[in-house]
């Protein structure tokens, strides 16, 4: 017997036989995600995990890793698997599914904290807050699909990140198992769940890790009380220009305390989306959408929200009789998680591990001084992605769902979130290496502007993930993270795929 094999052997006797899945069936589901990176590879076996484990305590975790580390064989833990690179599985390695650890461990409704384990689902943890009477923060897109520990594994994006910000900022200390077994519980200068100067503020290594760090069992993070009052709106305009500064202008600082969300959208998206669901035809006048939520007490919202009609009226907004009804960008986004949620058990998934044509994000992080003008020519470089010419054979297999939405991140920042179809079926050799060429271009683009490659999801090819990471970081930042990991995974059991 393998080392692989009796690796699982003796996890199946430490955790129970009912919690390890090594059929090729279970194993085909957990090798993907919704990453470039498997389109990439006509041989998907090479995603494929040796077993697909699913511990119910940290106690199982511990038994996990310390088996892993006995063997020397990989663990790559794994969340919905919607929208995250990193998550993809490495041949002969465990995936670790979490939705067994799903209790709220505790709650602090004068602190207003709230400790759960790392496979509750968001939508889950909602219900529970709402039940007695709080609102969350933690707000993802996919909340059918997130767990609470891939929050923090990938620093997720927040729907309320304008007022409240990233997963990054509302976690407040986390317990996690690191591959010597060893069991730690980290924050913001200590173990507790605040700011301290007692100690580092070692909580920040594992927070967008990905898992190569260690397996996050535990994490507290903050919520908020029921918000009393809620006002919705969205404006029409005709130029990119006028769209985007009204976007600019809504997420001032000093309006962030009661506009929590805005959101514009360019109409290359929006007669996709349109179409697909009605008869309705998108009027070709208008170029862009803006949507804006404002949240408080009553007073504070009715205040803002007359101003925040006064930033778009300057920026020449409208609404017209001939445009859809306003819910209908709320529906879009429920439809996105049905597909990407749902994509992923299509009939040739367990035949060949594929997905067929399947939604892919990317979400290049783009400084606010620099938008406008990287928008513009961003639309230009997707116009000549679908037209062919550059990439013949690409433009036969990816194409443009929307160009890019930008949303709130950081201050300052934006996070430009792109949606690309890609036919995975048919992503030849010619394909793969014609996109390469494509994400090496996309990534210049990016650069010249001053962003960076993702605000979330990590995405790099793993072919150029040193490389555009040694961009990024640097040499010297690149080689800290080497001596990082190296200090805290010597055996590189922690995610293994991931080249650092």
């Amino acid at each position: 017997m393998d080392a692989t094999k009796e690796c699982i052997q003796e996890i199946k006797k430490a955790i129970g036989e009912e919690n390890v899945s090594d059929d090729k069936p279970s194993r085909i589901v957990h090798r993907v995600c919704h990453g470039i990176e498997s389109l990439l590879h006509e041989d998907l076996d090479i995603f494929t995990p040796a077993a697909v484990v699913r511990p119910k305590t940290t106690e199982d975790v511990v038994k996990i890793v310390n088996c892993a580390s006995k063997y020397e064989v990989g663990l790559v833990p794994q969340g919905g698997r919607t929208c995250t690179y990193g998550a993809e599985c490495v041949n002969g390695a465990i995936a670790i599914n979490a939705v067994r650890m799903d209790k709220i461990v505790s709650i602090d409704e004068v602190a207003y904290n709230i400790t759960a384990q790392a496979g509750v689902r968001l939508t889950d943890y909602i219900r529970f807050l709402n039940e007695r009477g709080f609102d969350t923060v933690e707000l993802p897109t996919m909340i059918k699909s997130s767990l609470m520990g891939s929050r923090a594994a990938i620093s997720g994006y927040n729907k309320w990140e304008t007022r409240w910000g990233g997963s990054k900022d509302n976690i407040k200390s986390m317990e996690v198992v690191l591959a010597n077994g060893d069991v730690v519980r980290v924050g913001h200068g200590s173990g507790g769940p605040s700011k301290s100067v007692v100690g580092l503020d070692t909580m920040g290594l594992f927070i967008g890790s990905r898992g190569s760090l260690g397996i996050i069992t535990e994490m507290t993070t903050r919520f908020i009380p029921k918000v009393p009052a809620y006002h919705y709106g969205i404006r029409a305009f005709t130029s990119l220009e006028d769209g985007l500064n009204a976007y600019l202008e809504l997420r001032n600082p000093l309006h962030g305390s009661a506009v929590w969300r805005a959101k514009a959208y360019h109409k290359w998206m929006l007669k996709q989306a349109v179409t697909t669901s009605s008869d309705f035809v998108w009027p070709e006048d208008v170029e862009m959408l803006v949507d804006y939520h404002v949240l408080g007490d009553p007073e504070v919202v009715a205040v803002m929200t007359r101003r925040v009609e006064e930033i778009c009226e300057k920026c020449n907004a409208f609404w017209r009789d001939d445009l859809p009804p306003t819910e209908f960008v709320g529906q879009m986004h429920n439809t996105m998680e049905k597909f990407m949620g749902m994509g992923a058990l299509q009939s040739g998934r367990l035949v060949s591990g594929g997905m067929g044509n399947r939604i892919v994000p990317l979400d290049a992080n783009i400084p606010n001084s620099h938008l406008i003008e990287f928008y513009k020519e961003y639309l230009a470089f997707l116009k000549e992605t679908e037209a062919g010419k550059t990439w013949p054979n690409l433009a036969k297999h990816y194409h443009v769902l929307s160009p890019g939405e930008p949303l709130p991140t950081e201050q300052g920042g934006t996070k430009f979130w792109a949606l690309m179809l890609a036919d995975s079926k048919n992503f030849d050799k010619q394909s793969i290496e014609e996109f390469k060429g494509w994400f090496r271009e996309y990534a210049e683009l990016i650069w010249k502007h001053e962003g960076s490659l993702t605000a979330t999801h990590g995405f790099i090819p793993k072919d150029m993930e040193v490389e555009f990471t040694k961009r990024e970081l640097g040499e010297t930042g690149y080689n800290l993270l080497k001596t990082i990991k190296k200090a805290l995974d010597p055996k590189n059991i922690m995610n293994p795929g991931l080249r650092f």
